[in-house]
C-alpha cells in the first residue's frame, strides 16, 4: 500500500505563510494499491489528489462533520463522466449515506446534489467490515460527538489504522488498542496539547501523549499524528512534534508518503 497524506488539518482549513510546513487542508488520506484508490475522508485535502490512473475509487467517511467532507464537490474525479465513485458512510438515525450528503449538498447551501455530478456516484451504508478489491476494511466506533468510525485497512499482510476525531478515555481506550494491535501505521488524532485537552473534555479529540500510549500498548509500528488544530501554526506544531519525535513518531505533513 502507498499512503499519502492529502490533508491533516482539523476543524477548519488554515492558510497563510505560517501554515506551509504542515499544510492547511482538512482531513484526507489516500491509500493506493495496484487496483484501488481509497480516500479516507473527503476534507479539503481530497482536492489535491494525485493522478490515480485507472484505479477504482472509494471514499470512506469517518463521520459527516463539515471539515471531513467539504472537499467533495471539488474532487476532480467526481466530475469525470466515465468514472465510478463508491462512497461509504455509516447510517446515522434516520439518514442513509446519500441523505447525509444531500443534507449539505443541496439548495440553498449548494447548487447541485452529489448525484448530479458527471460521475457514477454509488452510496454504500456501512453495517460492518467489508472488502474493497483485495483490501480488507475493518471498522469500530470512534469516541466523538455524534459518533464516527475508525478504519483499519489490511492488504497482503500489512495494515494501517485511521483514528482521527477520537477522544482518549480510560474507560473505552482498550477497544481501540485491541483494534490497532500489530498495525504497521497508526494515524491518530492529536489536536490538543495536554493543557488544552484538560479544558476540552467531550470535544472528541486527543493528544500526542495519549497516542503514544495507544502505540505502545497496541504494538503499532509507527504513529503519525493528524487533525492539527487550525490555531496551531508551524512553529507550534514543530514544538509539539519535537517533544515526541523519533524514527517511528511524527506529526503529519500534507504530502507525506508512506509505503507498506
Amino acid at each position: 500500500m502507498k499512503i499519502t497524506v492529502l490533508g491533516a488539518r482539523g476543524s477548519m482549513p488554515a492558510e497563510g505563510r505560517d501554515f506551509l510546513e504542515y499544510g492547511g487542508a482538512t482531513s484526507c488520506v489516500l491509500v493506493e494499491t495496484d487496483t484501488e484508490a481509497i480516500y479516507l475522508d473527503a476534507g479539503s485535502g481530497i482536492v489535491h489528489t494525485p493522478d490515480i490512473g485507472d484505479r477504482n475509487i472509494s471514499v470512506l467517511l469517518t463521520h459527516p462533520h463539515l471539515d471531513h467532507l467539504l472537499g467533495m464537490p471539488f474532487f476532480p474525479y467526481l466530475s469525470e463522466k466515465d468514472r465510478k465513485v463508491d462512497l461509504y458512510a455509516r447510517t446515522i438515525p434516520g439518514m442513509t449515506a446519500g441523505e447525509q450528503m444531500d443534507r449539505l449538498y443541496s439548495a440553498p447551501l449548494w447548487p447541485v446534489k452529489m448525484g448530479e455530478y458527471a460521475s457514477d456516484l454509488v452510496y454504500h451504508d456501512i453495517a460492518g467490515g467489508f472488502d474493497i478489491g483485495n483490501v480488507c476494511v475493518g471498522i469500530m466506533d470512534s469516541v466523538h460527538p455524534g459518533g464516527g468510525l475508525v478504519y483499519r485497512l489490511s492488504c497482503e499482510g500489512h495494515s494501517v489504522v485511521y483514528a482521527t476525531d477520537y477522544e482518549y478515555r480510560d474507560d473505552s481506550i482498550g477497544a481501540l488498542i485491541r483494534f490497532c494491535e500489530g498495525c504497521d501505521l497508526l494515524f491518530f488524532d492529536a489536536q490538543y496539547t495536554d493543557e488544552e485537552a484538560a479544558s476540552r473534555k467531550g470535544y472528541g479529540h486527543s493528544t500526542a501523549a495519549q497516542g503514544l500510549k495507544v502505540m505502545a500498548e497496541s504494538g503499532a509500528g509507527r504513529i503519525c499524528f493528524v487533525h492539527h488544530d487550525p490555531g496551531h501554526d508551524d512553529q507550534m506544531l514543530r514544538k509539539m512534534e519535537e517533544a515526541v519525535k523519533s524514527d517511528s513518531v511524527s506529526f503529519a505533513r500534507q504530502g507525506d508518503v508512506f509505503s507498506l
